[in-house]
C-alpha cells in the first residue's frame, strides 16, 4: 500500500540485541521479506526518506542509509536520539522492526497528525499503554530525550514524560482490541509463533 509521502523523516529501529529471541529478530521473515525490510518498505510510501538505525556492518547494502548508534547497547532511546540528531526534517516517524502487523494506513495517520497541534510527539496509546516505537517525534524532543538517556537509564517511556505528547488512540488509530493485535511485537520465539499464526510469518 502506498499513500502520499509527507515531509517527514522515517526511521526503522533494527539494532536490538534480540536476547530473548535467541537470534536476530530483524531477519525473521514476514511475507517473504526480513522484518527490517518489511518495515522500511511500509514506511517508504508515507515519508520523505527512510533510514535504518543500527550497525552499518549488518544492514548496509539494502538500499537504505544506515545510522549506527553513537553509544551502542543503550536501547531504543539511543536509536531515537540518533535519528533526531541526523534528521533534516522537523517531524520524524520511528518504527521498530519487530511490529510486523503495523500497516501503512496507521503510519499515514501518524504522519498526518504530526505538526497539527502543539505536541512534541504523537504516540499511539492502546489499552492504556503507550506504543513509543511506532510514533512521530519532533526534533525539539532531542534535548529532553538526551537528558533522559543520561538520567533514566535509557527508558523511552521516561523520556516521553519530559515532552508534550499527543495520544493517538480510540477514534484516532484503532479500537483497543484491534490495537492490541496491530502492536503485538515479537521478542520471544513464543510471541513469534503466535504472530505467525495470523499469517505472513515464516520460520526462516
Amino acid at each position: 500500500m502506498s499513500g502520499r509521502a509527507h515531509p517527514v523523516g522515517g526511521f526503522v529501529l533494527v539494532g536490538g540485541r534480540s536476547r530473548r529471541m535467541g537470534r536476530n529478530k530483524a531477519w525473521l521473515r514476514w511475507d517473504g521479506r526480513p522484518l527490517f525490510l518489511r518495515a522500511a518498505d511500509c514506511l517508504r510510501g508515507y515519508v520523505a526518506e527512510v533510514r535504518l538505525l543500527g550497525p552499518a556492518e549488518t544492514y548496509s547494502g539494502f538500499g537504505f542509509p544506515v545510522l549506527p548508534d553513537r553509544q551502542p547497547g543503550r536501547g531504543p532511546l539511543e536509536a531515537v536520539c540518533t535519528g533526531l540528531r541526523h534528521s533534516p526534517y522537523e517531524w520524524n516517524l520511528f518504527l521498530a522492526c519487530d511490529l510486523p502487523r503495523v500497516e501503512g494506513r496507521w503510519l499515514e495517520r501518524l504522519a498526518e497528525s504530526a505538526g497539527r497541534g502543539r505536541a512534541d510527539a504523537v504516540v499511539p496509546r492502546v489499552g492504556g499503554r503507550w506504543q513509543p516505537l511506532c510514533a512521530a517525534y519532533h526534533r525539539r524532543c532531542l534535548p529532553a530525550f538526551e537528558r533522559a538517556l543520561e538520567e533514566s537509564g535509557g527508558r523511552l517511556l521516561s523520556a516521553l514524560a519530559r515532552v508534550r505528547v499527543e495520544a493517538l488512540g480510540r477514534g484516532g488509530l484503532a479500537e483497543d482490541e484491534e490495537g492490541e493485535r496491530i502492536f503485538a511485537n515479537v521478542n520471544t520465539p513464543q510471541e513469534w509463533a503466535r504472530v505467525r499464526l495470523s499469517g505472513g510469518g515464516q520460520l526462516g
